[in-house]
């Protein structure tokens, strides 16, 4: 590992060469999951409300739930299909919070870029 100055680090900084085992392999998309479970908590402040129902249809980027209080955010859906359950999850820490499910509705080509091209312009 070299240290070097660099123009985009004014300090330094640590810039490790590039030896890690997919240096030269080509990034490979993979395929959309068949659900995906986003939980309603996802910092230290105040859980969102939810403000989508089991069996609604949603688009990515759509507001699924919405900040509540002073340290809270909006959270959206990251991926298109319909509201699954709506239930308390176990995250990475062991403890339980509210999770909504979507069941992902596969889009191919260009519906999926116009939709995404839409969310991104909001």
């Amino acid at each position: 590992m070299k240290l070097r100055k660099n123009k985009t680090f004014k300090l330094g900084g640590v810039h490790p060469d590039d030896q890690k085992i997919s240096a030269g392999v080509a990034i490979t998309p993979l395929p959309l999951p068949k659900m995906v479970t986003i939980p309603v908590t996802q910092h230290i402040g105040a859980p969102a409300k939810i403000v989508v129902q089991r069996g609604d249809m949603v688009k990515v980027g759509q507001i699924i739930a919405t900040h509540e209080g002073f340290v809270s955010s909006n959270i959206h859906a990251s991926a298109s299909g319909r509201i699954g359950v709506i239930e308390e999850v176990m995250d990475s820490s062991g403890f339980k919070h509210t999770a909504i499910s979507i069941r992902v509705k596969e889009m191919i080509g260009k519906k999926a870029l116009i939709e995404v091209k839409h969310w991104l312009k909001k």
